[in-house]
């Protein structure tokens, strides 16, 4: 499919470079030696007609190169975007690295996986409510980013293991499910708050989120019953009633 699209483009850039460049050029140099009299256009169209000729070895030379010209065009401009996004994408994934390298803290939090138990040798419900926590400890204070995939101690363990735990095995998946478990635990309207990415480390892929804070209080939904957390120090505490009261009046007043 991509390389139908790149033939596709190719074309295009080629027609554009024999039937438009290449007559634009040769207008305005007819057009610039007569000393700018005349009609533009008509040297135009004259020239236009003369790309079609293919019984001159000189011409077919001409649309040779200025459609060869017109390809590298189409092709370049085809390709800006995934040029910018692979330059994008080296540089964030050293700013990852750079993160795992200098450890936990109020702004960042490593955990093994979403869903698998390395342990228990399968999945575990409660590592979901884990992460839906500490999500929430960072929507309620600062934000922060959270790196699924990553021990506490900085170690890369991937992401196979909870990707085997899908319907749909792979990053696209595992998003999916992810953000359908903010909704459920969190809310849907805070789904807006999160911005996940994959980055590659080798044959081990890292999740990282990326949380912005809430303005209003957030909580977690575990058994019918509310749940408020905030982010202190390089972990997420659960805060009582008053406490959560108290901690909610004083950033209303920051807000206020």
């Amino acid at each position: 499919m991509q390389r139908g699209k790149i033939g596709i483009w190719l074309l295009a850039g080629f027609a554009f470079g024999v039937f438009i460049l290449q007559p634009l050029g040769l207008s305005l140099f007819l057009f610039d030696r007569s000393g700018d009299s005349g009609h533009w256009p008509s040297y135009f169209g004259e020239a236009f007609k003369t790309a079609w000729n293919v019984a001159d070895v000189d011409q077919i030379l001409g649309n040779l190169l200025f459609g060869t010209m017109g390809s590298s065009l189409a092709l370049m401009f085809f390709l800006r975007k995934k040029i910018f996004q692979l330059n994008r994408q080296r540089m964030d994934r050293q700013t990852v690295l750079e993160l795992i390298n200098k450890g936990e803290s109020s702004r960042v939090e490593f955990k093994s996986s979403l869903r698998w138990d390395v342990q228990q040798g399968k999945v575990n419900k409660q590592l979901e409510f884990i992460i839906s926590k500490t999500i929430a400890g960072f929507m309620n204070t600062e934000g922060g980013k959270l790196l699924i995939g990553v021990d506490d101690g900085g170690t890369i363990l991937g992401l196979q293991q909870d990707f085997d735990t899908l319907k749909k095995p792979d990053s696209d998946g595992f998003e999916q499910y992810l953000m359908q478990l903010i909704a459920l635990k969190l809310g849907t309207h805070l789904c807006t708050l999160v911005n996940v990415a994959f980055f590659g480390f080798g044959l081990k892929q890292v999740c990282c989120i990326e949380i912005l804070p809430a303005q209003m209080p957030v909580y977690v939904t575990l058994e019918g019953r509310s749940r408020f957390y905030i982010r202190t120090g390089n972990a997420t505490r659960e805060l009582d009633l008053p406490e959560a009261l108290v901690y909610i009046g004083k950033e209303k007043a920051q807000y206020n």
